[in-house]
């Protein structure tokens, strides 16, 4: 009799073992599926008690952070989050969730990080088109704010020499009458910034930041910057050099363009050569534009950087031109029509990157809504079948460990003139300036001091 009292004894014990065993994954199993339906509230209780009775339960962390910050807690979601996130730096779901905190917050370059990070580690998910638009606003904002807080501050800037390296290359003035050249303003600019780019030697300011600042200046629905204001534009862009110039095309579809590189501080500018060809051939006439640019500046370059530099991005004339009517449109907002040009310019050349980066971007950009995007983790996790092509074992080496980033920002691996211009920026940019080079993937120099200048831009007047 006592050894069957004995033995019920055990057996209720090691039920009630069981039974508590069974607790935890029970209730973090109900809370992370009231997480993945979208019943937040109802979800903290038993993601409470998972927590408690497992503290280091990381997917009942995290759902909890998510839960809080449906709940309107900030501070209590971004500890839970980050909590997460420092033992399991690729969840994704934490990353995307504590970018909303964060931006909610108003910390536009942590949540920039968090967003980048994300789409580093996820980027062909199902919700990674989203985040990218995200990313894209928010780094248009900083730059707005920044440019902004600059202009204000523009009298109590210190003169502080320019460094001797920088340059920037101002929207060129169409001479011509006929209107449909217009778009080559913004193109020709932008090809240029490209191509000096590839000089390690060469800081350059992204056409983004430029256009950016003429906006704020009044001066961005014309696209120019007249005689008189090239000085302050060097001053606020804090750059030692400026090219300006012009292009006329004639009715024998003849291409003419003269530029002139402006030291700032020396009264005379020194002219480039007059480059002038048949318009078809624009590719092989700016390519000449930009060796005599360099050829004046006295810069030598190496076997790599002239390889670079004469990588032809399209000689295709009608894709050249609706990519450049694409930056028009794309500078206005307008993405929907800055899209659709750019698609037609990857129609006319399939094998244009710069048009096919440009269509990603925009889109990126038209799926960015002000109400953040509500995912269940779940579904931030997935990710679209990659490229065949791609071996798994090259996807796993991509994706190094990665550290829960420091709040400053980082240089972002979006790939886009924004990204470029803006992923730099460092807290106490204003008024200092950036020494990092940029190239044709990141990187830009720092809006920062500026000095007083004078400086006569000598533009060439049609004949």
């Amino acid at each position: 009799m006592v050894r069957h009292r004995i033995l019920a004894g055990c057996i209720l014990v090691l039920l009630f073992a069981l039974m508590h065993q069974g607790c935890a994954p029970s209730r973090q199993n109900l809370g992370h599926e009231l997480i993945e339906r979208g019943e937040y509230a109802q979800a903290v209780r038993p993601l409470k008690m998972a927590i408690a009775e497992n503290y280091t339960d990381i997917e009942s962390i995290r759902d909890m952070g998510i839960a809080m910050y449906h709940a309107g807690k900030q501070k209590l979601a971004r500890g839970f989050l980050r909590l997460a996130l420092s033992r399991s730096p690729r969840d994704l779901a934490a990353l995307y969730y504590l970018g909303l905190v964060y931006e909610a917050s108003g910390e536009i370059g942590p949540a920039m990080q968090q967003y980048s990070l994300y789409t580093q580690l996820n980027p062909s998910g199902p919700v990674s088109r989203i985040v990218r638009g995200r990313l894209q606003v928010l780094l248009r904002q900083q730059m707005a704010d920044q440019i902004k807080t600059l202009l204000a501050q523009e009298n109590a800037m210190e003169a502080t020499p320019a460094p001797e390296n920088s340059i920037a290359v101002l929207y060129f003035t169409n001479l011509s009458s006929n209107p449909e050249y217009i778009p080559l303003q913004k193109g020709l600019a932008e090809m240029i910034i490209t191509d000096l780019a590839q000089v390690r030697s060469l800081q350059v300011v992204e056409r983004a930041r430029i256009q950016m600042l003429m906006d704020e200046m009044g001066l961005g629905q014309s696209g120019l910057v007249k005689e008189e204001t090239a000085p302050r534009m060097g001053k606020l862009l804090s750059v030692r050099r400026v090219v300006q110039g012009a292009f006329a095309g004639t009715e024998q579809n003849q291409l003419q363009i003269d530029a002139a590189l402006a030291t700032l501080g020396v009264a005379a500018a020194a002219p480039a050569e007059k480059i002038s060809g048949p318009l078809d051939d624009f590719y092989q006439l700016q390519k000449d534009l930009v060796f005599n640019l360099i050829d004046v500046m006295g810069l030598k370059l190496s076997r790599d950087e002239r390889e670079a530099i004469q990588r032809i991005p399209t000689k295709n004339l009608t894709a050249f031109m609706a990519w450049c009517r694409g930056l028009d449109e794309e500078d206005q907002g307008q993405w929907q029509r800055a899209g659709e040009e750019y698609q037609r310019a990857l129609e006319a050349d399939p094998g244009f990157t710069a048009a096919r980066q440009a269509v990603e971007r925009t889109e990126a950009f038209a799926a960015y809504t002000p109400r953040p995007v509500m995912a269940a983790p779940s579904l931030l996790a997935a990710a679209t079948t990659r490229k065949a092509e791609e071996k798994p074992e090259s996807r796993r080496q991509s994706l190094q460990p990665v550290e829960t980033p420091p709040a400053t920002p980082a240089i972002l691996p979006t790939v886009d003139l924004l990204t470029r211009a803006a992923a730099q920026v460092t807290p106490g940019f204003i008024p200092g300036l950036e020494s990092r080079k940029p190239t044709t993937e990141t990187g830009s120099i720092g809006l920062g001091t500026g000095f007083p200048i004078e400086v006569h831009i000598q533009l060439p007047v049609k004949h």
